[in-house]
């Protein structure tokens, strides 16, 4: 049972599919359940903030001398997070559902994701489980002298798109 389940969620090529809604949906929408392995918290940033704050930065060469600080939405939400959004957002229940690591892996292998890429991906997930990507900071703002883009926004206009 919990393997199709956890099978509808990954749905083989989904996972490996660049889209703010396979990456943040996968199967929630239809099914009701987010599944996945643990996640943490991640600074959500859209790729249109991060391509002006570039801009402006290539623009101003003279604007950081040295390495470049964290461009990075205000705020980290975990998968959590992102289902409960989600709930608001359609008026129906999305649950987080926590896959076991090594079960997540094989399941993903089994519906044709390459081992390497499984095993890729499942570091992603641990790596932000360690608050890897849980970096915040103002930079970003400054930088786009405006706030950066609410995931919730992002959320919506994907929900409206389908």
């Amino acid at each position: 049972m919990f393997d199709e389940r956890l099978s509808r969620d990954i749905g083989g090529q989904d996972v490996l599919c660049d889209s703010v809604e396979q990456r943040l949906f996968g199967q929630a929408l239809e099914t009701g359940e987010r599944i996945a392995p643990a996640d943490g918290p991640v600074t959500w940033t859209t790729h249109a903030d991060l391509a002006e704050a570039a801009a402006i930065i290539l623009a101003d060469e003279a604007r950081f001398d040295g390495p470049t600080p964290p461009l990075n939405a205000p705020n980290a939400l975990d998968l959590g997070d992102i289902a409960d959004i989600l709930t608001e957002l359609t008026g129906r229940t999305i649950r987080r559902v926590v896959a076991d690591d090594s079960e997540w892996t094989a399941t993903s292998i089994a519906h044709g994701v390459p081992a390497d890429q499984a095993t890729m991906l499942l570091g992603m997930f641990q790596a932000a489980r360690r608050g890897e990507f849980a970096t915040t900071g103002g930079e970003l703002e400054n930088l786009l002298q405006r706030p950066a883009t609410p995931l919730r926004s992002v959320l919506e206009a994907a929900i409206n798109q389908r």
